[in-house]
């Protein structure tokens, strides 16, 4: 930044040289000791900083390097934030090349070097207090950007001072760190932050509590690196032999006991689970995301809804989450939960004992008996939005006398089934059965017109983060401008909980979960400890650890239903080293509604989803390869990650 500013104006100064007596000072101009030398200018250059921290939210795509957003193209910024980064909604499934996601912000850590090697010049200006919490801050800002490293490389290159491009080349080529001295590193900058930094609330910006929270995520995800990636096979790999691609298992409670005590100190704060009084638990826990003065809030990132259009300070996620027709003016819903989320959830069977369907008299009663937080998480038939109803059907069985398994699968290419029993259609659709005319489909249902959007390819819409207080004529791309919680209390007590059980504390862990799951309106509040082993997904290789107690196991699962559609599950998959495992040969379920015309009744049926799209992913998705072209300007950052 320091340097850019200083070709700027040697560049302007060559051009007043030739018109201008040299005595004027250039108008509109903020250099270092504008914007150093006071907080205003402190916070304009943090402002910068914090746009570009790797916060996946509505708009984040890993693999634009230089700047992480894609604000500019909709269809990339929106759709592949949600299948690759989150990998809760699935609509597009798009692959990650040999280069990974290429993210490397070491212009942006630079910055932050250059404020943390400049700023003591200026400390007569300030306060103590105000001295040190902006210092802080700057600390905070740095750990923030190691962490989007760490995560996907492991151990990488710790630039600490501001490198001179003119020094010798070979000195400006910075050895990877280990990767135990990369989370360690990481840990240093915020126990830093967390010394210096206040306590004081501003929307945007972090505080000491920011920083313990952003503590808590990072050393949860070393501690489990630590613990579980001996058992990847990557042990005869040069990275993994160097240090750089996994840690001794050893070191995997030191970081689980500094994410308790990162918890602990959150605890501290002014925070509590947010219960503002709504009428209903599944309403509380949807205000939550959009009341930006809640109380769970730690730290959140602002939108504007003044701004001009297609910027970074916009978001499409309300134009991507709502169907037509009328809760939407935008093309409509590009995503879905699946029925392997739905089903972690308190919900009401759909299947009978005898394997046959449960008849339900209106579609909308499968909602009956579901948690107040899957109801707060989702939308399914019945409820509404911007003064509609939503109406899910995807079609109709003439008779259904047979096993919910006695189905098709596959493709739902066919508008009706070679037997003539199933009908399915479009929007609009009818069909006549003995001499009566039915819609074939819901409003907003599966409509099989070879690819069409605008629908629901199963029971549920998301709900979380929907602006229901959007005009319908506003639901269109860059339109929304709600702001995305960036660390919430409920994200920390789940941090505490699975640390607290890794280092074997399993009473004190379900207390954290017991106040989770009483805020949620779940039925069984407190489950009794399980300490008897289950398996992890397919179990195909005899040296991984496919089996960890059960109560750990719900610890997990927790996470997914409190945390579902944050943008947490797939990382928690990469850290936990389960992720070639969940996910091999994957083909996520829907949930399908149909009218079963000879009964006057509805079914819910385990489908195939559209297409039978299907997921694997390898073991090369724990460590992303460092960037080739990176590679080529600094051989010292070899050896490559292990599988590359």
């Amino acid at each position: 930044m320091k340097k850019k500013f200083l070709i700027y104006i040697a560049l302007l100064g060559v051009v007043l040289f030739s018109c201008q007596d040299l005595s004027l000072e250039p108008k509109g101009m903020l250099g270092e000791p504008e914007l150093f030398g006071n907080e205003y200018g402190v916070k304009k250059y943090f402002a910068g900083l914090y746009n570009y921290l790797p916060i996946e939210d509505f708009l984040y795509y890993g693999s634009d390097s230089e700047h992480a957003y894609r604000p500019d193209n909709f269809w990339e910024a929106g759709k592949k934030s949600q299948g690759n980064m989150s990998g809760e909604f699935f609509n597009q499934w798009l692959g990650v090349d040999n280069d990974g996601f290429a993210y490397w912000p070491y212009d942006r850590i630079r910055d932050v070097n250059t404020f943390i090697e400049n700023f003591p010049a200026y400390r007569d200006k300030y306060t103590d207090v105000d001295y040190n919490k902006l210092m802080g801050e700057a600390h905070f800002l740095r750990a923030f950007f190691y962490f989007g490293l760490a995560k996907r490389y492991g151990g990488v290159p710790l630039v600490k001072e501001v490198q001179n491009p003119l020094a010798d080349a070979d000195s400006l080529k910075v050895s990877r760190a280990t990767e135990y001295d990369t989370w360690k590193f990481i840990y240093s900058d915020l126990t830093f932050a967390i010394d210096n930094m206040t306590d004081a609330m501003e929307s945007g910006r972090a505080n000491k509590y920011a920083a313990a929270a952003l503590l808590s995520r990072t050393m949860l995800y070393a501690g489990s690196n630590a613990k579980y990636s001996q058992y990847l096979g990557f042990e005869n790999e040069a990275a993994t032999q160097a240090g750089l691609a996994g840690m001794n298992p050893s070191h995997a409670n030191e970081f689980f006991q500094y994410c308790v005590d990162a918890g602990k100190i959150v605890e501290q704060g002014p925070y509590s689970l947010y219960t503002a009084g709504y009428p209903d638990k599944a309403s509380n826990f949807a205000k939550l995301f959009l009341d930006p003065n809640s109380s769970e809030s730690i730290l959140i990132k602002d939108y504007d809804q003044t701004v001009p259009h297609n910027t970074r300070l916009r978001h499409s996620y309300d134009a991507l989450m709502c169907p037509q027709p009328d809760m939407s003016s935008f093309v409509g819903a590009q995503s879905y939960p699946p029925l392997d989320f739905m089903e972690l959830y308190d919900m009401p069977a759909y299947t009978n004992p005898d394997g046959t369907p449960v008849r339900f008299d209106n579609r909308s009663d499968i909602r009956n008996g579901m948690e107040p937080r899957m109801l707060g998480t989702m939308y399914f038939d019945g409820d509404e939005l911007r003064g509609k109803t939503f109406s899910i059907q995807k079609g109709i069985y003439r008779n259904f006398d047979g096993l919910a398994t006695d189905i098709q699968r596959g493709s739902n290419a066919a508008p009706i089934n070679s037997d003539g029993n199933r009908i399915l259609g479009g929007r609009g659709w009818t069909t006549e059965i003995d001499g009566v005319t039915y819609n074939i489909t819901g409003a907003h249902g599966h409509f099989d017109d070879q690819g069409a959007e605008n629908n629901c390819w199963g029971a549920a819409f998301i709900r979380k983060y929907v602006n229901t207080n959007m005009a319908t004529s506003d639901v269109r791309e860059y339109r929304s401008d709600q702001h995305w919680v960036v660390f919430r209390l409920g994200e920390v007590y789940l941090n505490t909980a699975e640390a607290l059980y890794e280092l074997g504390k399993r009473n004190e862990a379900f207390d954290y979960i017991e106040m989770i799951r009483d805020r949620a309106g779940c039925q069984e509040v407190r489950p009794a400890i399980d300490m008897t082993m289950t398996n992890i997904g397919t179990i195909n290789e005899a040296n991984y650890p496919y089996q960890i107690e059960k109560s750990l196991q719900f610890i997990r699962d927790e996470r997914e239903r409190e945390l579902y559609a944050e943008n947490h599950w797939w990382w928690d998959l990469r850290r936990w080293r389960t992720a070639d495992q969940v996910l091999n040969q994957f083909r996520h379920r829907v949930l399908s509604c149909y009218y079963v015309a000879d009964e006057g009744k509805y079914i819910y049926l385990d489908e195939d989803n559209r297409w039978n799209r299907e997921w694997t992913a390898s073991k090369q998705c724990y460590y992303e390869p460092i960037p080739w072209g990176e590679i080529g300007k600094n051989e010292n950052l070899l050896p490559q990650n292990p599988l590359y």
